[in-house]
């Protein structure tokens, strides 16, 4: 079986993961907050998912968040 070579084909995009939220982490400036409302039961599951894409991005660009649970949902403050 022969093989063809072909140079100047672009590589598509490895996007993984389809989000489960869409944050706007790169637009918030500092002391911004974004609140996620949800079920207080779904809470304890959903925050572990939040923060973890949360504290992906930060250490890929070096930024300061903070995920909280509150009330009825989860809050996220840019520091």
């Amino acid at each position: 079986m022969e093989f063809k070579i072909e140079k100047g084909i672009p590589m598509p995009l490895n996007r993984g993961k389809p989000r489960k939220y869409d944050l706007p982490l790169e637009t918030m400036k500092v002391g911004d907050h974004v609140f996620i409302s949800m079920a207080k039961t779904k809470i304890p599951q959903e925050i572990k998912i939040i923060r973890g894409f949360v504290l992906r991005y930060k250490h890929k660009t070096g930024t300061k968040f903070t995920v909280r649970k509150m009330e009825n949902g989860i809050g996220i403050w840019k520091l």
